[in-house]
């Protein structure tokens, strides 16, 4: 079995302790488990992730394990399965994609129930997401779209998470890895489904298996690196296994996942960003507007350009609707992801004036070309700008009170005021408290 990669991502895992993770990688984790809870929250409401709760509620299993925002305990592995599912189906989850995808959504959905029922202390759960994100993206640095899909594989980041949890050595640790190598992928075509959804809370689940597999001594072969190989293809799409553990524990590339503000494909950020610069730079209404005319390239085409949305995932993904939205609101924000504003009359009346104009000779690799935002108005005024990056990148990034300011304005309607400022509190100062069941049970619902 060759294992040369594997070993140095196992012994940084296992050895790496929570004094050893940089305070800025430390805060941003926090700040992540924040915006990740938000999500969970305002999935657990939408309709697809009610439905999929009810599936996990009917099998009556054992309630060791809190369900966020769905107002049940179950099991932990339905647990970790149903609030992945919940953080994305918000469309709220956090994605790196440097190379690859990886993301949040696997990672703390899993520590969170986990923490909970093993009554482990806020630095512990933080030491592991932490870690768990950090190999994610180092193990998910490498392209798949050439196989149509973004992401293998995704279940180690969460597998090593729950590893370091449940406190494995160097056996244990590579055992959940070897465990989660192979899995379900992330698949181009499923993007703006259910499915979508489903994929991911399936490497959630399928890591938590791992690492409980992996600490009554099941193992698989550890050998990621021929195992992406094989996957990925010879030659050009070769892997460099030297890239996958560069710098560790100098360079922490969790801090390089986007931060998405508003829920809906992370793709449609940056025009949302350019409409709502231009409406407050130069005093724009709505229906003062004649015209929207955002800049695309191919790919941004092939999964947003969607002018007359039928349900709630074309919502998600549509140009024509967030931007119309972002115009008359000032604001994305979760009702307007919803069948009510699939119907409402001045949204629609406004989708028909925003038009993607696609370049040809822009890049069709994901994210990798700017968006472009004109905006015309009835007076005969054009006013334009350009962003190559949303804020929340971490070129452009958050600051720690954006963060908190954001975890307000997503659970306002959700959570009663006084249990968002608890719920905040807590976590922004997870690493003070001796065990999670607090915050558990402040977020268990119904509200």
């Amino acid at each position: 079995m060759k294992s040369g990669v594997t070993k140095r991502l196992v012994e940084f895992a296992v050895e790496t302790k929570y004094e050893d993770i940089p305070e800025d990688a430390l805060q941003f984790s926090k700040c992540l488990i924040l915006k990740t809870i938000a999500g969970t929250l305002a999935g657990s409401l939408k309709p697809s992730g009610k439905k999929m709760a009810k599936i996990i509620y009917d099998q009556n299993n054992q309630k060791s394990s809190t369900v966020v925002g769905a107002g049940f305990k179950t099991s932990l592995w339905e647990a970790v399965l149903l609030n992945s599912y919940f953080s994305h189906a918000s469309e709220l989850e956090d994605d790196r994609f440097e190379g690859g995808v990886s993301w949040d959504i696997t990672v703390i959905p899993l520590a969170i129930p986990l923490a909970e029922k093993l009554g482990l202390s806020g630095k512990t759960l933080l030491e592991a997401v932490a870690m768990g994100l950090e190999i994610h993206a180092r193990t998910s640095y490498f392209s798949a779209q050439h196989l149509g899909q973004f992401l293998v594989p995704g279940a180690v980041g969460p597998a090593v998470a729950a590893a370091k949890a449940l406190g494995l050595g160097y056996e244990g640790m590579t055992g959940a890895l070897s465990l989660a190598i192979s899995g379900v992928p992330l698949s181009v075509v499923n993007l703006g489904t259910d499915g979508h959804f489903l994929e991911s809370s399936l490497m959630a689940l399928h890591g938590i298996i791992a690492a409980e597999m992996a600490k009554v001594g099941l193992k698989g072969n550890p050998d990621l690196a021929g195992y992406l190989n094989e996957y990925l293809g010879k030659g050009p799409k070769q892997i460099d296994t030297d890239l996958m553990a560069k710098d560790l524990k100098k360079h922490w590339m969790l801090r390089e996942i986007t931060v998405k503000k508003y829920p809906c494909c992370i793709m449609l950020h940056r025009a949302i960003d350019l409409v709502l610069e231009l409406k407050k730079e130069h005093n724009l209404s709505w229906d003062g507007v004649e015209n929207i005319v955002v800049d695309i390239s191919p790919g941004d085409q092939q999964l947003c350009d969607r002018p007359t949305p039928k349900d709630e995932n074309d919502l998600q993904f549509s140009y024509q609707h967030v931007l119309s939205v972002a115009l008359l609101d000032g604001y994305v924000n979760l009702s307007r992801i919803s069948l009510e504003a699939l119907q409402n009359k001045n949204i629609a009346k406004l989708r028909a004036k925003v038009k993607c104009n696609v370049k040809p000779e822009w890049s069709s690799d994901f994210l990798d070309a700017a968006n472009r935002v004109h905006i015309k108005t009835k007076d005969g005024k054009t006013f334009s700008k350009e962003r190559r990056y949303t804020h929340g990148h971490f070129k452009d990034p958050l600051t720690v009170s954006e963060f908190e300011e954001l975890y307000v304005k997503l659970t306002t309607n959700i959570l009663p005021d006084d249990k968002i400022a608890k719920t905040r509190d807590l976590v922004m100062n997870i690493e003070k408290l001796k065990d999670i069941s607090e915050l558990a049970d402040l977020l268990i619902g119904p509200f």
